[in-house]
């Protein structure tokens, strides 16, 4: 068990959904380590910071994650902290102010997580806010000093990293739900976790069984805050014991380790499924998802243990992790200019008959993995049919239950587009 099933399993007692816990304890690791560690994307470094929105009804307990992480971070006490109600121009304000932490170390670095339970008032109405916050994201862009110019003020702040959590309802986001912001890149580059229920009753009126430790977790985030430095490289030019699958790209022998080949062999076939289905994306977020499941494979290795290397089961998670959030801006924003969502969903059904070992799955577990993903069972029962008319899967009846399979033939031929010429030597 690492630290964030420890810290997910500390909270199953209460009524916040699993999602909302894993997602802000995500973000609590991205905001102690801030920029002290990246990794090698060989044009630029690419920082583990994220933003999150938690998006559910009201009175769906968003509010305690929320919390969590920001007690956290607070007993790190490694970065500023940005809570309560505040203007783009105030954030900016705060980031370009030093501060001095116990013991009189002075920061000067433009660094803080934003944090704040109800998203629409922790900022005041401003139509550049979201247009700001896009651009303080990419810390990969914003090396050494950054500066806005508004109406009123100016700003100069160095090195720029911000993490972001928030949370919102579909009535309080409307405001903020604004094309720019769907279509402007500020969607394309935040975590929507979008859940509809919670996970227990609890009247939190008698002792939990297992009461959080928030000391405890504190503890080892402050370990992941001694850490500098890049992640272990991924892959080389050269064989060895570490890196032994080998790939021919461009003519070049590249040779990966395991969680390299994990990435580059699922970043291909989801760039090919994109142009084979034509996937119409008007937020931005599939061009960035690449780099979003990086990010995140960084938080959940450090979740593993306080060392800089990318981990197997952490990149296998964050594939799965992001996948499932895939749909999630068209949920928040009542799928006006998100991404076409039939694209999007048939793409993720051929990956997952394409992945399974067999090439089959039962229609209820199908359904429950891409539930995120249409509005209805008529909508996925028409996708399914589509499917099978073109003769991409055939259906089968095997006693009370639906078997979908994707033929050999199909298999083959996708297998052989997708390998093109990155196929493994």
């Amino acid at each position: 068990m690492n630290w964030l099933t420890n810290f997910i399993n500390e909270h199953k007692e209460l009524e916040s959904p699993e999602s909302f816990w894993r997602w802000s304890a995500l973000a609590a690791i991205s905001a102690v380590v801030k920029d002290q560690v990246w990794l090698d994307r060989q044009i630029f470094n690419l920082y583990p910071n994220i933003y999150v929105m938690l998006h559910a009804d009201s009175g769906l307990k968003k509010g305690p994650p929320v919390s969590a992480a920001r007690q956290l971070v607070k007993t790190v006490n490694n970065t500023r902290i940005i809570a309560g109600r505040s203007s783009i121009q105030g954030i900016l304000k705060d980031l370009g102010t030093a501060y001095t932490q116990p013991g009189g170390k002075v920061i000067n670095k433009s660094v803080a997580f934003i944090c704040s339970s109800e998203l629409s008032s922790s900022i005041v109405g401003d139509p550049v806010a979201t247009k700001i916050l896009t651009d303080l994201y990419d810390r990969q862009y914003n090396v050494g000093e950054w500066r806005s110019l508004l109406k009123m003020e100016s700003f100069e702040l160095k090195d720029p990293t911000v993490t972001m959590l928030t949370a919102t309802n579909e009535a309080m986001g409307e405001d903020f739900f604004t094309k720019a912001a769907i279509q402007g890149g500020y969607f394309a580059r935040t975590f929507i976790v979008y859940e509809k229920e919670g996970i227990n009753t609890n009247s939190l009126m008698y002792p939990m069984e297992h009461k959080p430790n928030y000391a405890a977790s504190a503890d080892y985030l402050k370990e992941l805050a001694k850490l500098q430095g890049q992640f272990n490289p991924v892959a080389s030019d050269s064989k060895s014991a570490e890196y032994r699958f080998k790939k021919v790209i461009r003519g070049r022998d590249i040779y990966f380790n395991e969680v390299g080949i994990i990435y580059d062999d699922w970043y291909h076939a989801f760039r090919d499924l994109m142009k084979v289905q034509d996937i119409k994306d008007e937020t931005g977020t599939m061009n960035r998802f690449g780099d979003s499941v990086l990010k995140v494979a960084m938080l959940l290795s450090l979740a593993e243990s306080p060392q800089l290397v990318l981990t197997e089961s952490a990149m296998n998670e964050a594939i799965s992790e992001c996948e499932r959030l895939l749909g999630n801006a068209r949920k928040a924003t009542l799928g006006k200019h998100g991404i076409s969502n039939a694209a999007l969903l048939k793409s993720l059904i051929i990956m997952e008959l394409l992945n399974r070992e067999n090439h089959q799955i039962s229609r209820t577990v199908l359904m429950k993995k891409m539930w995120m993903h249409y509005q209805n069972s008529q909508e996925f029962d028409d996708m399914m049919q589509t499917f099978d008319a073109a003769g991409m899967i055939t259906t089968e009846s095997i006693g009370n239950q639906i078997i979908y399979r994707m033929p050999d033939k199909q298999v083959d031929e996708l297998k052989r587009f997708m390998a093109g010429k990155a196929g493994r030597q």
